[in-house]
């Protein structure tokens, strides 16, 4: 890699860290995703009364609620991107680097 009126960048990146990187992205999204799952309802909350005003805030409140939930969805949906694009590139470096290979299948296991 170089950049433009500077020299080569060379970047080592140690692929047990894509490993341990990869387990610690798949716990977040797994987190997110049950709170998500078991929260939902929650969330979205209920009128606090029968009156008009508490029926309009609730109605608010579940809108914002869908709100975050979709957001929330579309960090696991990028978290899922970025766990796939690293076992991509575990996959890559046991391909081109064997003797690498059997230490990086182990760590995955351990995982």
């Amino acid at each position: 890699m170089s950049m433009p009126g500077g020299p080569a960048v060379k970047m080592t990146v140690k692929p047990e860290e894509v490993v341990r990187l990869k387990h610690k992205l798949e716990a977040v999204r797994d987190s997110v995703n049950d709170f998500v799952r078991d929260q939902r309802d929650a969330l979205r909350g209920v009128p606090f009364a029968d009156d008009e005003v508490s029926q309009d805030a609730a109605k608010d409140f579940a809108a914002n609620a869908d709100t975050a939930i979709q957001v929330a969805r579309q960090f696991i949906d990028e978290l899922d991107r970025t766990i796939t694009g690293l076992d991509q590139a575990v996959t890559t470096y046991n391909l081109t680097d064997d003797t690498h290979a059997i230490a990086m299948q182990q760590l995955t296991k351990d995982h």
